[in-house]
């Protein structure tokens, strides 16, 4: 013997209607790709199989239709993992969207707060030139020359006639 016990996961009582259950499964168009080769080592157990229990040989019968439910088994796990595949690399598709918008975001929130920055510079340096400016312009302004009118008969300085 091969080392196969004949025991096989999930078998139930029947390992022969078990794998006609999952080939059947196993048949649909998107999946013929992935399991061809399973699939068909599980059919061609599967026929040696019902060809020894034909020849009355029911011990290797059964074992060879343990070994069909294995193959089929094998076919199932391999559209499951494909399955497992497609949806961590559209997962991974998305965990790179998301970083790339979390990227641009955070430099735009740089972008923000350093013109927010340049802005409260630029209003402080502002209101210190104002600042400055406000005490010199005020001394001109708070004292003017009061103007008097010229008397009667005399004539306006600077004025020659």
């Amino acid at each position: 013997m091969l080392g196969f016990n004949g025991s096989s996961r999930a078998a139930g009582p029947d390992p022969a209607a078990e794998t006609e259950r999952l080939l059947s499964k196993l048949a649909a168009p998107e999946t013929r790709s992935v399991v061809r080769d399973p699939v068909t080592k599980a059919n061609a157990a599967r026929q040696r199989a019902q060809n020894a229990r034909g020849a009355g040989d029911l011990q290797h019968a059964t074992e060879l239709y343990a070994l069909a439910l294995t193959w089929a088994q094998v076919a199932d796990d391999l559209v499951r993992a494909a399955a497992a595949e497609k949806q961590l690399t559209d997962l991974q598709k998305s965990v790179t969207d998301l970083e790339q918008k979390t990227v641009r975001t955070q430099a735009l929130i740089e972008q923000t707060i350093a013109r927010k920055g340049r802005a409260e510079q630029n209003l402080a340096n502002e209101n210190q030139l104002d600042v400055t400016k406000k005490p010199a312009a005020a001394k001109p302004t708070s004292v003017k020359p009061v103007a008097t009118k010229p008397a009667v008969g005399t004539k306006p300085a600077g004025r020659k006639q």
